[in-house]
Order: structure tokens, then sequence, then C-alpha cells
């Protein structure tokens, strides 16, 4: 994909990022909620397209691996210096006090990868793994990815570096999106995560 059009999809992306923000904060408002809560819930669970990613094991990822489970999606790339790294300690603290509480949703942590030049699936495999062996790190091309972002409303933007460059940035959306047993996005969990107020969250989904 050459660099202008990677940058137009991207402002795309931004474009329906922002869309969907207002989906939710509108699904918030009729709740009638004055304080930002811990899940903003979509007023109707949004259908993706089909896609196929590749997971940590260089199996296929797609739409079937998202269903009979809830699943919490979090976009990044390894070579993240805080964000993501922070964002999955989180998550595995969220999943550690869920399994010690006796929590039976069943839910699953999936990484994508948005730098897919340099996040292959062993080092996604390294990556997720360090964080917990149940976390699923998966990626694609961008041709791959930006079906799926857009539809997700997640932006990222990949700065301009030359071809092979090892040491480059990526801006990303920071939230979580939680996807139900349909494989439906359901709603954003946005940063910083507070997970004491997700677990509650989640024990109401149980509920």
């Amino acid at each position: 994909m050459n660099g202008k059009f990677l940058y137009i999809a991207l402002v795309l992306v931004a474009v329906i990022s922002a869309m969907t923000g207002a989906l939710v904060w509108r699904a918030v408002e009729d709740r009638g909620s004055g304080e930002q809560p811990a899940l903003l819930v979509l007023p109707e669970p949004r259908e993706i397209p089909p896609f196929e990613l590749v997971d940590q094991e260089g199996g296929a990822y797609g739409p079937d691996r998202l269903r009979g489970q809830w699943s919490m999606l979090f976009f990044g790339f390894t070579h993240c210096p805080d964000i993501c790294p922070g964002t999955l300690f989180d998550l595995q603290q969220l999943q550690a006090r869920l399994e010690k509480e006796g929590h039976s949703l069943a839910t699953q942590v999936v990484f994508v990868s948005v730098d897919p030049e340099r996040d292959t699936p062993d080092r996604l495999k390294n990556y997720v793994t360090y964080f917990s062996p149940e976390f699923i790190g998966v990626t694609g091309s961008h041709e791959q990815l930006l079906p799926l972002t857009r539809k997700l409303g997640i932006a990222y933007r990949i700065s301009v570096h030359e071809d092979g460059a090892a040491e480059y940035t990526v801006d990303h959306s920071a939230s979580v999106l939680l996807m139900d047993p349909q494989g439906r996005l359901y709603g954003v969990f946005p940063a910083p995560l507070d997970i004491t107020a997700m677990a509650a969250e989640l024990d109401r989904l149980e509920s």
C-alpha cells in the first residue's frame, strides 16, 4: 500500500471513529448517566465485516474466533513504549481478578497489531504471552486490517519511514473494545482503564 492511500484510509478511519464515539456517548446520555462509565455501550451491537488475520501461531483468525465468548480487543503494536504494555498489564490483572472472584463469564483478550511490518507471528507470540499465556495476538496486512478497523471505529497512523526501517512510531486508539458472544461490537472501555469498574461491568453482563 502506498503512502498516499494509507494516509487517506487512515483519515477515513479517524472520521468513523469520531462517529462511533458520538453514538456511544448518545447511548450513555440516554441512560441518564452524569459520569463517564467504565463501559460505553452502543445503542445496538454492531455487526462487523468478514475478515481474515493471522494469529501468533500462524493460523487463520476470523470472525468465528470471536463467537462463543465475550472478547476484549485492543489495537496496538509491540514496539509501543507505554500504552500497549500498560493496557495489556491491566487486562491481565482484570482476568486474574475475574478468575479469583469466581466469575463464570467466558472472556478472551485479543491484541491486534496494526504494525504488520515488524510484528510477525513469532514476535506477537513472545509479546502477548509475556503478559498471559491465554492472550491471543493477531495481525494482517493493512489491506486486511482496514475494513475491520473502519467498522470498529479504530484509528491508527504509522509515521513516515523508509522501507525496512527498524524504528518508527505508530499512533493508535487506546480504548479496549468489548465484543459480544455473537462477535459483534457491544461497547467500549475508554482509556484510562479502571479494572475495578470493568470487573463490575462484566459482572453485570454475567447476571
